[in-house]
């Protein structure tokens, strides 16, 4: 099975949605709010799944169920959670329903079922009911909601590189913090990782599932490995792609406790590795396949030092070292090869050293180049139908530990820098806004232990160069959860979704269980760089990694 069909497929639905925006005022807002947390009679939660057609998903059924808003109080207020299932397309051979979800935090799980299916093998599109079940705050009837009459700070950078942007970044944070204290929905106190957990329990039990099959991609392996630990009895097959650490998105270790969860993750290290990588393997092939080729290292430093002294251009704009580190992260993310980040690193390249544009043709806007590298950080396999910004921040601070000043975030930024230059400061200042997150929110996180024994071996797959989630996270997983297969694909971009030899390794398990051997590597399904990206630059849509 190849990709190409999937990428038609979501560039037909990107086209069809709509991304929610910040509104001044409120974080999160939306045009439907959760039931709110007064008092409900228990038989309010549903005793079964009601499916009907859908509206917007075609040949996929609907549902809305009630569950409880708070699990230590079963029988108090409910909140509803937004489903879709595709039914297998062969009834009579149907294995049981796969649980999937793409990540974030921030990702409709629901959106995700509908085009995600395709990409897991066709075991999964015949033989299983395919259920997306929308987190806590990102549904269209549970969306977090966080109101505030305070004017939203002046705000320009994305990540800081001065101790002045740094307070500017921060009063931004506090901004969010404040309104999600002062005026949240229910749901902002319930949407811990644990809470879409124990919903997934719920509808599986009234689906009268004997068992949880699963498939998660970036921050649904964390919902995977918080499923696994709190119901290990339950696991039945279950993959997990492109996969964070655990611990450290939850407390982390004593080498490291005292940081910010989102500099725990190691993401910068990924970053780093994936793009030096990257260009060693241009210089390797050459000119003819890479443009940048000959010491392609140093014309990403030229860009770098151009970035920084504020004299780099785009096609008249200035591009600020924020914009060329951040779209570049979002290039690294493609799994299928890196030619459009070739062509747009090319092209850059060409305007501020070269003193024209790569081709006649004027490249992509930078605003959407920034937005697309926004939504692809925060979402990487969502449609863009929902702020993911916000429910990041409401799922992720309410999951994990962090400091609470301004000067932690800044001396961990600065220290990852150092390390993995240019993605330290970027992923570390993504958690600002937890610093001081509402602990109310944070009540019923699940902090591990995951160390267990679970139902079935859990299949965990990693690419050598992941820009998110570096391969070390994978192979923690797999020691953290007994009877667990590492498969590698040694190649580049965020998870394995999506290319040929991964898809027919999950087929073979997702029908029979059967685990690829020890040691088991698939290779990429093309080259890196296949030829000069100035003959075929992609369309935005379809670079996304949603797209493989």
């Amino acid at each position: 099975m190849t990709v190409r069909p999937a990428r038609r497929l979501l560039g037909a639905l990107l086209a069809t949605v709509l991304a929610a925006g910040l509104v001044a005022g409120t974080v999160g807002q939306t045009s439907a709010t959760p039931r709110a947390a007064g008092p409900t009679a228990s038989p309010a939660v549903a005793s079964a799944v009601e499916w009907q057609l859908c509206e917007d998903f075609s040949r996929a059924l609907c549902a809305t169920v009630e569950v409880p808003l708070d699990y230590d109080d079963p029988g108090g207020a409910t909140i509803p959670i937004d489903a879709v299932k595709l039914p297998a397309l062969l009834p009579d051979q149907r294995i049981g329903a796969l649980f999937v979800n793409p990540g974030g935090p921030g990702g409709s799980a629901r959106e995700f079922a509908v085009y995600g299916s395709e990409l897991l093998g066709p075991t999964v599109t015949t033989r299983y009911d395919i259920i997306g079940v929308d987190p806590r705050g990102v549904g269209p009837h549970s969306r977090m909601v966080c109101r505030t009459d305070e004017p939203r700070p002046s705000f320009r950078w994305p990540f800081p590189i001065t101790e002045l942007q740094s307070r500017s970044v921060w009063r931004d944070g506090r901004w969010r913090t404040a309104a999600c204290r002062a005026e949240p929905n229910a749901v902002v106190s319930h949407m811990s990782t644990a809470d879409t957990a124990r919903d997934m329990e719920t509808i599986r039990q009234l689906l009268g599932e004997p068992e949880l099959n699963y498939y998660g991609i970036s921050y649904g392996t964390y919902l995977g490995a918080v499923y696994a630990a709190l119901f290990p009895d339950r696991v039945g097959r279950f993959v997990v792609d492109g996969v964070l650490d655990p611990v450290n998105w939850a407390t982390g270790d004593d080498s490291n406790g005292e940081l910010p969860f989102s500099t725990r993750i190691r993401s910068a290290r990924g970053a780093y590795e994936a793009l030096t990588s990257a260009l060693g393997e241009c210089d390797r092939v050459g000119r003819s396949q890479c443009a940048l080729a000959g010491n392609a290292l140093g014309k990403w430093r030229t860009l770098v030092s151009l970035a920084r002294r504020n004299k780099l251009r785009y096609y008249g704009d200035a591009m600020s070292y924020q914009d060329l580190v951040g779209i570049t992260l979002s290039g690294l993310y493609d799994n299928g090869d890196y030619s459009f980040l070739e062509f747009f690193l090319w092209d850059v390249y060409s305007q501020g050293v070269r003193g024209r544009p790569a081709t006649q043709a004027r490249g992509v806007p930078l605003e959407v180049l920034r937005q697309r590298a926004r939504d692809v950080v925060r979402a990487p396999y969502a449609a863009r139908t929902v702020n993911a910004a916000d429910a990041f921040t409401g799922v992720a601070c309410a999951d994990s530990q962090n400091p609470t000043g301004r000067r932690a975030w800044w001396d961990a930024g600065r220290a990852q820098d150092r390390q993995f230059p240019w993605f330290g400061s970027l992923w570390t200042w993504a958690s600002a806004p937890c610093g001081g997150w509402n602990p109310a929110a944070q009540e019923d996180a699940f902090l591990g232990p995951f160390a267990v024994t679970p139902a079935h071996p859990i299949l965990v797959v990693g690419n050598s160069f992941d820009p998110a989630t570096p391969v070390q996270g994978a192979r923690r997983f797999t020691t953290l959860f007994e009877g667990s297969r590492f498969l590698l694909r040694d190649g580049w971009g965020h998870g394995a979704l999506g290319t040929r030899c991964v898809t027919a390794i999950f087929d073979a398990y997702y029908a029979s269980g059967a685990l690829p051997p020890e040691g088991t590597v698939c290779e990429p399904d093309r080259p890196l760089f296949g030829g000069s990206p100035l003959a075929r630059p992609r369309p935005v849509e379809r670079w996304r990694p949603q797209a493989g």
